[in-house]
């Protein structure tokens, strides 16, 4: 297993993708967003424009990663992944979609939803604006080809695959909550850093 963070202004004792919505948390797939960084998990504890009393941040475990479970957003998709997708589609998967996961992702999308083969041939065809009816058709395909996890840098994108990383989780049943603590946030320079930490259970 490895572990993984996750901030949140809500105290809940399971994971669930009923909160997604169109424009708003599927810009790198339809999942639950993890990060390495516990910083990072302590900044998203209150979403922008949200003001919040309590700040929560859950250590978490998900399966550990593997060459074809983990689909790197900003990389080539692996062969292995393009070869099981495409089997279960019954048809190939146009090279310009194969260039990152995030074009990969999106092609699946709009496939799945009805767009023409013909009319998703480039990289520019493929990469507009996705519904999310597409994204969660998407993860679904992936799921079922065996992949859990989309990848994507925590910091410089010209880093990648190096430092820490973020991940969405395709099936929240794959997470398992160890710990959830609310954090007294405060501002450090661009960042924010939790300054106290509680441990709590949910409904106690």
């Amino acid at each position: 297993m490895q572990t993984f963070y996750h901030g949140s202004p809500f105290l809940f004792e399971s994971f669930s993708l009923d909160s997604l919505s169109e424009g708003s948390g599927i810009k790198f797939g339809a999942g639950i967003y993890l990060t390495e960084s516990y910083d990072t998990a302590v900044r998203y504890s209150a979403p922008r424009k949200m003001e919040t009393v309590h700040h929560y941040v859950y250590t978490l475990e998900v399966p550990d990663k593997t060459e074809l479970n983990c689909m790197p957003y900003p990389s080539p998709v692996q062969a292995g992944i393009v070869a099981k997708v495409e089997q279960m589609l019954q048809e190939s998967v146009p090279d310009a979609a194969k260039l990152q996961g995030k074009l990969f992702r999106k092609y699946l999308a709009k496939r799945l939803t009805g767009t023409p083969k013909e009319r998703l041939a480039t990289e520019k065809q493929i990469d507009t604006k996705t519904t999310l009816e597409g994204e969660l058709k998407a993860s679904g395909l992936l799921l079922e080809s065996g992949v859990l996890f989309i990848e994507w840098p925590q910091g410089s994108w010209s880093n990648y695959p190096d430092g820490l990383k973020n991940i969405a989780v395709l099936d929240p049943a794959l997470i398992k909550i160890v710990k959830i603590e609310e954090v007294e946030r405060v501002k450090k320079g661009s960042a924010y850093i939790a300054a106290s930490r509680r441990e709590v259970i949910p409904g106690v």
